[in-house]
């Protein structure tokens, strides 16, 4: 987080850190020691204790060397300084910046002592301030890394002292907290106490600790300023992050996404935070912004979508970097390589006194003859500086244009005065032609660490490549400008000869490995001609773009502008791929004076070219973006024109009332347009809500700007720069849709360079620099922090009949707290009104729960079924008893029905009784047995009441058998005894035959039978029948 200063000017989109890095001494005496990575150079800064009373007056010699003292230690990283007793025992570690001291306490809290501004008339300002910039030029030369113009000295009134202010952040809610020293720093610090020095412990930075759970603090110095850092765990919750800013006399959130604090002196501003991950080694960002307590006096962190299964690091940067050494550079190319990582090149003048280009260790040209080209290799975050080169030889050298090759390799072209330029044996042209200025083109490998082939291209006078491509076979094409009448490889091209009197356009077609010159070509009219921009059609021909003054330019007939309109056109030509045939070419201009120095192709093929204009009736910008002109005298210009150059489509200004250049160009993967350059004027349309919305006071600001495809609107535009002059001179688009702009400043308080590969800057002149911007261009990140909604499962609902109601419940809640609506997403199931739902109909009701957002959240929405059927019935009649018998089945009957007329199903509730399968009941025991009929329900229909039916299952009693009644026997009756009298005489037995003896045994069987008849032994059928013998018959007697 960058932390401004109330008298500083605020910047959108930087660390919220403090911003400056003379050593204040709170007793005695202190100087920095640069460490061995910094090179030989020493710097000294002396100055009394912290007390601003003793600043001395604006413009006498000691604000000039305090002035010196700040660009000498721009690029020092100022360390934490540990407590060994040198200062109040309560605090465990200080940092000093030119705004004050950071102090960290022994219990994690950060004191912000500012520095107390001067009052002047009324107004505040800091010391020590720069010294006032003159007016610029009316127009920059083209060589950007010219001579910085000088103003007269100017004497400021006289100040008097204002006290200082303090600001306390403490982590709310913290665990307890005790911060320790992390990586050592290479910057020592040496304090004196009277005869004796002792050099304290010194940190690149501090670890807090876990202040909550799964989130780690930390405090980094970076450079001239201070970050704070919080690092967030896996599946830890960023919403437990709560500061608490004591000291304010109140907090708020600016147009910038920045927070604001008011003190005493003015506003301080800590700019807006960004969030990222580390996915498969590649940042991700992650959409943040500053959230304020509900008392306001304090604040967390708003974060969008991201995944919660890897650390999250919330780290407030616009992140930007200076390019260069203690002299003079500038950044003219910028390209993307295929992995992210960002390619700048350029020009630097190395003052070998004050410190070389850093990164060239390594390079292929790891030295320098004085004034050179160089190309660097930086991390797609711009955090750190991979590799860099020199590229000239012992002349003036500088890389103009760059390109990756299909194998990654990197190409370069620019100028050079060298007749000693390396690598260029064998290559297409191996020695200088003898011309004040040569082209070159050279190929690297993609580490930077060898220079593969190099060639010289240019005829006897000198040549001027700006631009260059890779043709679809892997060829290199470079265009520019020549003044020599004998180009080399023009012979069969479109234009063989020089047409002009002393400058013409050229296209070259080289190999691959830059060994042969396939062809090459003039361009132009009898006038100036001057080729800025090249670039490659979908089917392979080639494109070439910049102004002229000639009124004979070959090709327009047929074109979107056939004739000079001007006393300078721009212009658009198209030749074929081999460069033999010239297809077509238009003008491009108003009635006065024109320079075109940037095109893209769209993805629909259509042509985009960019520059800037004096004229006032610029063709074809009725229903653009801006129809008329700003009225400063020169305005930015982007057109769309065919692809066969044959009609313009649309063009715009683009600019404010002063002076507006447009120099690069590209287009997004949405098809949108991005036009980058720079413009004094101090109302640039379309910057509110931007990266940085104001202009900083310089010569010039850069600026980029963002419009719809057609031209017809512009979507954003935001300035880039400092106090001092900026201008941007190339921009390209990164493969996460962010936007990197490189160009050069003068200004030493350049946004957002804290944490940087390159901080700060020693150079006194001119430096290059690299800034990544969010793709929309804006700081504030509208809407930025996604909101989720908790919509929790519904009830289901019976209609009892079309129109009944009921509430939503539980209702639904957002993330962001803001009130929540509801709609219906089915109208012919159910509808809603607030909280109230209308059942129309059975089925699947299907509410929505919407959160329309605001400036802060984005509109988020949840959805939430409830099913509504319709209530059944069960009619089950009554069940006869049974007869137990164990194991025998009956079928329900009369059967139960459903009033949906869904099938019915039985069940046993008495299972040592019955037990029931479909509609069958198996007998178990003799009782009551109790059959329940349900119905569960279906999609439209509730599950029915279960109704219950007895059956009573009773036992069989056999009929009782009655004993037959057999009659008593009546026993005979036994006469008296009277005495005995003497028998008579027995009279003699006749003796019977055979025949008479059967007979009287047939009598006998006869009565007896009779006998048993008549006491209901047998019946009559019962009875057996008598059997007769038959045969001889024995007597047992004999006669």
């Amino acid at each position: 987080m960058r932390f401004h200063p109330p008298s500083l000017p605020r910047r959108r989109g930087s660390k919220p850190a403090l911003a400056a890095c003379l050593l204040w001494a709170s007793a005695g005496m202190a100087h920095a020691v640069p460490g061995p990575s910094q090179g030989p150079a020493h710097h000294r800064a002396h100055t009394p204790a912290h007390s601003p009373a003793h600043a001395p007056a604006h413009g006498s010699a000691q604000p000039r060397q305090i002035q010196h003292a700040q660009q000498a230690l721009q690029g020092m990283s100022v360390p934490f300084e540990a407590n060994s007793g040198q200062f109040d025992p309560a605090v465990a570690f200080t940092g000093r910046t030119f705004a004050g001291a950071i102090h960290v306490t022994r219990q994690g809290q950060i004191v912000y002592s500012l520095a107390a501004p001067t009052q002047q008339q009324g107004v505040t300002s800091a010391p020590p301030p720069e010294m006032p910039p003159q007016a610029p030029p009316k127009k920059p030369p083209r060589t950007p890394a010219g001579t910085k113009p000088q103003a007269p000295p100017q004497t400021p009134p006289a100040t008097r002292p204002l006290s200082g202010w303090s600001l306390t952040e403490t982590l709310a809610g913290a665990l307890p907290l005790s911060p320790t020293g992390g990586e050592a720093a290479a910057t020592q610090i040496t304090r004196f106490s009277g005869p004796h020095s002792y050099q304290p412990a010194t940190y690149r930075n501090l670890h807090l600790g876990q202040a909550w759970p799964g989130v780690q603090v930390e405090l980094a110095m970076r450079g001239a300023n201070v970050e704070k850092l919080f690092h967030v765990a896996p599946q830890a919750d960023p919403g437990q992050i709560q500061v608490r800013v004591d000291g304010a006399l109140s907090l708020r959130l600016g147009k910038g996404g920045e927070l604001i604090a008011a003190t005493g002196h003015g506003d301080v501003a800590y700019t807006a935070p960004v969030a990222f991950q580390e996915v498969t080694g590649q940042r991700v960002e992650v959409p943040v912004q500053y959230a304020l307590n509900s008392q306001g006096d304090g604040y967390g962190f708003a974060l969008g979508a991201y995944d919660r299964a890897l650390p999250l690091v919330i780290d407030p940067l616009l992140q930007s970097t200076y390019l260069g050494g203690d002299g003079d550079s500038t950044v003219l190319a910028l390209v993307i390589a295929p992995s992210g990582e960002v390619l700048v090149g350029g020009i630097t003048a190395d003052n070998s006194s004050l410190g070389a280009f850093p990164g060239t260790a390594g390079g292929a040209q790891p030295s320098t003859g004085g004034t050179d080209g160089f190309i660097a290799r930086l991390s797609a975050d711009l955090r750190t500086l991979e590799q860099s080169t020199y590229l000239g030889g012992s002349g003036q050298n500088s890389v103009i244009a760059l390109a990756i090759s299909p194998s990654g390799e990197v190409l370069a072209t620019g100028i050079t005065s060298s007749t000693d330029f390396p690598g260029t044996a064998d290559g297409a042209q191996s020695v200088a032609a003898g011309g004040f200025y040569d082209g070159f083109i050279a190929r690297l490998s993609a580490d930077l660490r060898t220079l593969e082939q190099s060639t010289y291209l240019g005829g006897p006078q000198s040549e001027d490549p700006r631009a260059m491509a890779i043709a679809p076979t892997g060829e290199v094409l470079v265009a520019g400008n020549t003044s020599s009448t004998q180009f080399p490889g023009t012979t069969g091209g479109a234009q063989p000869v020089a047409a002009g009197w002393g400058n013409d356009g050229f296209v070259a077609r080289l190999s691959a490995d830059l060994r042969t010159l396939a062809q090459s070509t003039y361009l132009g009219g009898a006038g100036y001609n001057v080729v800025q921009a090249l670039t490659i059609s979908p089917s392979g021909e080639v494109l070439v773009a910049g102004d002229t003054s000639s009124t004979d330019f070959p090709g327009t007939a047929g074109g979107a502008q056939p004739v000079a309109a001007g006393g300078r056109d721009g212009f658009i030509a198209r030749l074929s791929a081999d460069l033999r045939t010239l297809e077509q070419s238009t003008y491009l201009g108003g009635s006065q004076f024109e320079d075109l120095y940037a095109m893209a192709i769209a993805p629909t093929g259509e042509v985009l070219v960019a520059g800037s204009t004096s004229s006032t009736q610029f063709p074809g910008t009725a229903g653009g973006a801006q129809p008329v002109a700003a009225g400063g005298g020169n305005d930015g210009f982007v057109a769309r024109l065919s692809a066969d150059l044959r009609t313009l489509a649309q063009s715009t200004y683009l600019g404010g009332a002063g002076y507006n250049v447009v120099q690069a160009l590209t287009i997004a993967p949405s098809g949108d347009v991005l036009a980058g350059g720079y413009t004094d004027a101090i109302h640039f349309p379309g910057t509110a809500g931007g990266a940085q919305s104001v202009n900083n006071g310089g010569f010039y600001d850069g600026f980029i700007a963002r419009l719809s495809a057609s031209l017809r609107t512009l979507e954003q535009s935001t300035y880039l720069g400092g106090t001092d002059m900026e201008a941007i001179s190339t921009l390209a688009i990164a493969p996460s849709g962010e936007v990197l702009v490189g160009g050069l400043t003068y200004s030493r308080n350049f946004p957002g360079a804290a944490g940087g590969a390159q901080p700060g800057t020693n150079s006194s002149g001119v430096i290059g620099f690299i800034t990544r911007l969010s793709a929309d261009l804006r700081a504030d990140l509208r809407a930025v922090s996604p909101q989720t909604i908790t919509f929790a499962p519904q009830a289901s609902q019976v209609l009892g009949s079309p129109g009944s109601t009921f509430t939503i419940d539980p209702p639904a809640m957002a993330s962001s707290g803001l009130p929540v609506d509801y709609g219906s997403a089915t109208p012919a199931i159910c509808t809603v009104s607030g909280t109230t739902v209308t059942m129309l109909d059975d089925g699947i009701c299907t509410l929505v729960a919407r959160q329309a957002g605001n400036a802060q959240w984005q509109a988020a929405d949840a959805n939430a079924d409830v099913r509504i059927r319709r209530a059944q019935a069960i009619r089950f009649p009554a069940q006869a008893s049974r007869s137990f018998e164990a194991g025998t089945v009956f079928a329900i009957d009369p059967p139960a029905t459903a009033s949906s007329g869904l099938p019915v199903e039985y069940a046993s509730t008495t299972p040592g009784i019955c037990t029931v399968s479909g509609n069958r009941v198996t007998m178990a025991g003799e009782g009551i047995c109790t059959v329940t009929a349900s119905q569960p329900g279906d999609a439209r229909w509730m599950p029915a009441t279960g109704v219950a039916q007895d059956i009573e299952l009773t036992a069989v009693v056999p009929l009782p058998v009655t004993p037959p009644v057999i009659p008593p026997v009546t026993p005979p009756v036994t006469p008296p005894v009277t005495p005995p009298v003497p028998p008579p005489a027995p009279a003699p037995i006749p003796a019977l035959g055979a025949w008479p003896l059967a007979l009287l045994g047939a009598m006998a069987a006869g009565f007896g039978a009779h006998a048993l008849r008549r006491r209901g032994v047998f019946s009559a059928r019962q009875i057996p029948a008598p059997r007769l013998r038959t045969g001889r018959h024995r007597s047992s007697g004999s006669c």
